[in-house]
């Protein structure tokens, strides 16, 4: 049998298998209990773990986070660029100096006005012993000084044309946290649209509606959210029947793409599918002694076929990535090389790296491919340990509850693995994920993204000036260049961009995701006694 190709079934015979394990599951359901009115349950895929804002680092964490702790400005907008939040306005003159200053009525969920003393609280203490902040590097070197209540400046070493998209990071309160640092446990006070109420055994994450004077939660399209239920179930198949029994309302991006059919067949729920900043990508720890030569990553990234598994595990939800930034981003890289499958040209690089075939065996050397436990994310890298396998690279798939695997990977312990970005939105995320100065060490693994350990002077170089860089037509061309590099070292396999899914009940209406898959729109989410199509 060829082992690239088992796991990837047919769409009918993939389909049939999963109607099959949903209907014995369904008989064994019992209808839940109905939700309180006014409240929305969303289906996560893990159990938030932090919703501090300075150290919320996982994709769950900070989809949550975000909606109780809001930022001087947010990212979370339709096209990625910063817009004012809790700042009124943010002016930079001269260059190098940005003055902010806060809307008067912000107030943190506990009636406290939001000051230029938490500002200056969140970002100056950032890297205090207490707090050790994996964001912390961005403010290391910035001058804070307050002006009044109101007003709060930051003075940087240089001009950054990044900066304004890093104050997005969300305040934290100065009164509450002075002489602790650190919330205790999960008993986190924001300024966002939501407040936190509680976190229930099962990981369930309550938060209610901040609301401010004057705000309905009702009108005449539908009754507002003033609760959300974000209830993690880790379980592929377990999310998918807990939408086909009523006992959810909405999901993003948790559902298998496999599932389309049935989701499509049921007549209480909607799919919705939409643009995303999302990457996908294959990573190699650069000082295992075989993936360090250049040669046996090229072989890898030809020896998947990327295409076979977007038509037929993806469903076609997904586009070839030939780089981190998107193809319609203002500084893609079209002419960055991309790595089409050619298992034959694999299997020559291979033998020209000294790797030879075992006779019996065909393996070349052994190889261990970590993943999350998601079901859909083990099949999807099963298929790929195949791929790898057929050209001589013999790789066993390990998959581990999520925080043990992220752990492993913040570490440096592994040898391959796939992790996605969520949100590709200013170029400079390159400088996070491929400086060598963000390289994350034993005492603070979450201090920098490069937790593949890769190491390029000129790359170093390009980001720096990239991130002083003020006009966006030579900031472009700059990071094109680190791009077309990137392709070439391949500290990555870029894999896919893929879209957006949410899967919603029919009445539930009026949510729609930003590019970078968060929850904003959940304000404006309503229920309506009956179907508005």
């Amino acid at each position: 049998m060829n082992p690239a190709r088992h796991p990837a079934l047919p769409p009918r015979r993939t389909t049939f298998l999963a109607l099959t394990a949903l209907c014995a599951g369904l008989l064994a359901c019992t209808p839940p209990p109905q939700p309180e009115p006014g409240t929305l349950t969303v289906l996560l895929e893990a159990v938030p773990r932090t919703l501090d804002p300075r150290f919320a680092t996982a994709d769950v964490d900070v989809k949550v986070s975000r909606l109780v702790f809001s930022g001087l400005v947010t990212n979370d907008t339709a096209d990625g660029r910063p817009e004012p939040d809790l700042a009124a306005e943010v002016r930079e003159e001269p260059p190098g100096t940005w003055t902010v200053s806060l809307r008067p009525d912000a107030r943190w969920h506990d009636g406290a006005p939001v000051t230029s003393a938490d500002v200056a609280y969140t970002f100056g203490q950032l890297d205090h012993p207490n707090v050790r902040s994996p964001f912390a590097g961005a403010f290391r070197d910035v001058d804070i000084e307050v002006i009044d209540p109101l007003t709060i400046v930051f003075r940087l070493p240089e001009p950054s044309a990044t900066f304004l998209g890093d104050l997005d990071r969300g305040l934290v309160p100065h009164h509450v946290l002075h002489e602790r640092g650190r919330f205790d446990g999960m008993d986190p006070v924001g300024a966002g649209p939501w407040r936190f109420v509680e976190q229930q055994r099962d990981g369930t994450v309550v938060l209610a509606r901040a609301q401010a004077p004057g705000t309905s939660t009702s009108d005449g399209e539908g009754t507002s959210a003033n609760q959300l239920l974000f209830r993690p179930v880790a379980d592929d198949n377990s999310r998918l029947l807990t939408l086909l029994a009523g006992a959810a309302d909405l999901t993003l991006n948790t559902v298998s793409p496999l599932m389309l059919p049935v989701l499509d067949r049921d007549d209480d729920l909607v799919v919705e599918r939409s643009p995303s900043f999302k990457y996908t990508y294959l990573a190699f720890n650069l000082e295992h002694p075989v993936l360090s030569d250049l040669r046996v990553r090229q072989a890898v990234a030809l020896a998947i076929d990327r295409e076979e598994i977007i038509r037929y595990k993806f469903r076609g939800t997904a586009t070839l990535a030939r780089n981190m930034i998107p193809p319609a981003h203002w500084a893609a890289a079209s002419d960055a090389r991309a790595w089409l499958h050619d298992p034959e040209a694999a299997r020559r690089l291979l033998d020209e790296a000294g790797l030879t075939a075992d006779p019996v065996t065909g393996c070349r050397t052994s190889l261990t491919f970590k993943t999350s436990a998601n079901r859909f994310r083990r099949s999807v890298a099963a298929v790929m340990a195949a791929q790898l396998t057929e050209v001589g690279l013999c790789t066993r798939v390990q998959s581990f509850e999520w925080g043990t695997f992220f752990e492993d990977i913040r570490s440096g312990n592994f040898e391959l693995t796939t992790l996605q970005w969520p949100s590709v939105t200013d170029p400079d995320i390159l400088r996070w994920v491929f400086h060598s100065s963000n390289i994350p060490d034993a005492e603070r693994r979450g201090a920098g993204g490069n937790r593949g350990r890769y190491r390029n002077e000129r790359v170093d170089a390009l980001l720096d000036a990239g991130r002083r860089e003020g006009d966006e037509d030579r900031r472009a061309e700059i990071y094109r260049e680190v791009q077309r590099i990137l392709a070439e070292d391949l500290p990555y396999v870029s894999l896919w961009h893929e879209e957006n899914l949410v899967v919603r009940r029919r009445d539930v209406i009026g949510f729609e995701p930003t590019p970078n898959a968060r929850f904003p729109a959940l304000l404006q989410t309503r229920r309506v006694l009956a179907s508005p199509d």
